[in-house]
């Protein structure tokens, strides 16, 4: 232990008269501990939380070799009073094996023997149980295995099978444990860097913050907005690209940001659902920001999968935000790929962002600890949207008018990407199965399977109408009309619309591979939650939405009841906490 973190009870000191033995000079701490652990517990806090200045006058450097042997005198005396039929020049051995001391080569495998044969009377002493002791073996494993590597021939071999019986897993557990080390002293370096960064400096001083996103979206964009307003961070938004979904969204941005624009890779929207842009900029612009602590999103971009490099190569502390979750069906080779990548990501975080339930049970699968969980919604304002659904009421008949729709129709709406992983053709199957002449189903959106749900809704006689595109501004005209929404998507980590559409008051119809569905639908008090593809249970709950308007009014009223705890303010509060805490400005978690 660094003598200046350890915290004891001071009743226990007073009781046994534990003291400094100031005849042990340098290591007079060491063996103050030796005594205390005779008759008390001790345990160690993994956090680090002592900064350590190394200077070139402090006693462990300028009385290197009186520290040693004095501490090699505490040692002899506990591993004595521990293996009492080691002999002394054993005695002698086993300290200089295991605290790497020189040994000659015909020293090594007698040493290796008295290590182990004290390791064998530590184990047996009756005081640890086996889990207790599995760690203690595991740093046996690695001493013996370390001096293997100053052997040769056969007797390396034999120091290996040595290593290989304390600890058969030696090999994994050496890569863990570097990988944590790692990590521990990236997050410890970052802390002491912004500790001599800070000195002097107020104590109140905002937070620099970047925020690694894929592309500018409106719905996110009003949240940004609003935490660039925070005067506890000083906000920096860096968007890998104008666009990586093959839609070009049209934001006014009230946040300070840098929009990359890296070269495309042809055919990675195939393998990835979305673009990969090369965008190199991302190291100029964390390099501009400064940040105190990174948010990025996901790993599947460059400009994520940089910003993650980068934040490990400089020491600075980054939070990732998970939109994705184990729900959808994945070829194997993806699943491979993200089972080889994510832990490395995951674990490298210091804490977490999830959109949602299902991003914390991903998380929680993958062995996060949940106090590093926080969610951070994917959503709108719900306010303002639902507001806006209330003030444009008045105008319903005249805007479905508009769209060919009469006074009886039951319009059904999707808001969505004209794309296969949708589900948009059994979204026309299901009103097809509902078999009621009033349903119209409403498909707003763009995309390659325009002409094919056309000619699909033809040929089983549904009525359908391809709304145009408006503007983002404009999106609650698009839900007022419609009396149901549903979104049946094979793919969908969350699904915005279903916030847009619960904000304005619909009943929901979702399919299981929504993530938004775990959050945002109440099964029977809001809406109905289908298997995907099951044309038949989604139009067995659109025929009885469509046969019911006072059912239909109910849920919707519940889904706006359901989405108020979805707006921004929770997650704005929820994102700052956070931020704070990983850039050491506020205190830990109960």
């Amino acid at each position: 232990f660094f003598h200046n973190t350890v915290v004891f009870e001071r009743a226990h000191f007073e009781r046994n008269g534990l003291r400094y033995d100031e005849s042990f000079e340098e290591s007079e701490d060491y063996e103050l501990w030796t005594r205390v652990l005779a008759g008390a517990e001790a345990d160690v806090v993994a956090a680090p939380l002592v900064a350590y200045r190394l200077h070139p006058d402090q006693a462990s450097k300028r009385r290197a070799e009186l520290q040693r042997e004095l501490g090699r005198r505490v040692a002899l005396g506990q591993i004595a009073a521990t293996a009492l039929e080691l002999s002394e020049a054993d005695r002698e051995l086993a300290w200089r094996f295991g605290f790497l001391q020189e040994l000659a080569k015909d020293e090594l495998e007698r040493g290796a023997r008295a290590y182990v044969e004290l390791l064998t009377a530590f184990s047996g002493s009756g005081r640890y149980g086996r889990h207790e002791l599995e760690p203690v073996r595991r740093i046996a494993a690695r001493t013996v295995a370390r001096r293997a590597g100053l052997a040769r021939g056969a007797a390396r071999a034999r120091l290996l099978r040595r290593a290989l019986a304390l600890d058969p897993a030696l090999a994994l557990h050496v890569a863990e444990r570097r990988a944590r080390r790692a990590r521990i002293g990236r997050q410890a370096e970052a802390i002491a860097t912004e500790t001599l960064r800070d000195a002097g400096s107020r104590g109140d001083d905002p937070v620099r913050a970047a925020v690694v996103l894929p592309e500018p979206t409106p719905y996110r964009t009003g949240m940004l907005d609003r935490l660039a307003e925070r005067p506890e961070l000083d906000l920096t938004v860096v968007y890998a690209a104008h666009a990586v979904q093959q839609r070009a969204w049209g934001v006014e941005l009230g946040h300070r940001a840098v929009l990359l624009d890296g070269r495309r890779v042809p055919g990675a929207s195939r393998l990835l659902r979305h673009d990969y842009p090369l965008s190199t900029g991302v190291f100029r612009a964390l390099r501009d920001a400064r940040p105190e602590v990174v948010v990025v999103s996901g790993w599947s971009t460059f400009a994520s999968q940089a910003t993650i490099a980068w934040c490990r190569r400089h020491g600075i502390p980054y939070v990732l935000l998970v939109e994705s979750n184990e729900r959808d069906a994945r070829p194997g080779w993806r699943r491979a790929v993200k089972g080889a990548v994510v832990p490395t990501v995951i674990g490298g975080a210091t804490e977490v962002f999830v959109v949602g339930t299902l991003g914390r049970e991903s998380m929680r699968a993958r062995g996060v600890d949940p106090e590093r969980v926080s969610v951070v919604a994917n959503t709108v304002d719900v306010e303002r949207l639902a507001r806006e659904a209330e003030e444009l009421s008045d105008r319903r008949d005249a805007l479905r008018g508009e769209i060919g729709l009469g006074r009886d129709d039951v319009a059904v709406l999707s808001v969505a990407r004209l794309a296969p992983e949708k589900g948009l053709d059994t979204l026309v199957r299901a009103v097809r199965a509902a078999d009621d002449p009033r349903l119209v189903l409403l498909l707003a959106g763009s995309g390659p399977e325009r002409e094919r749900l056309a000619s699909l809704a033809d040929r089983l006689g549904v009525r359908l109408v391809l709304l145009p595109d408006v503007p983002w501004a404009r999106i609650a005209e698009r839900y007022v009309v419609a009396d149901v929404f549903a979104l049946l998507s094979r793919h969908e980590p969350w699904g915005v619309v279903v916030n847009e559409a619960a904000a304005c008051g619909l009943p929901l119809v979702l399919s299981d591979r929504v993530g938004a569905a775990y959050d945002l639908l109440e099964d029977g008090r809001n809406g109905v939650l289908v298997a995907v593809d099951d044309a038949g249970a989604a139009g067995a709950a659109i025929r009885e939405l469509a046969a019911d308007p006072a059912r239909r009014a109910a849920r919707g009223a519940a889904s706006r009841e359901i989405v108020r705890e979805w707006g921004y303010e929770p997650s704005i509060e929820t994102f700052v906490r956070v931020v704070l805490r990983v850039a050491g400005r506020s205190g830990r978690r109960p």
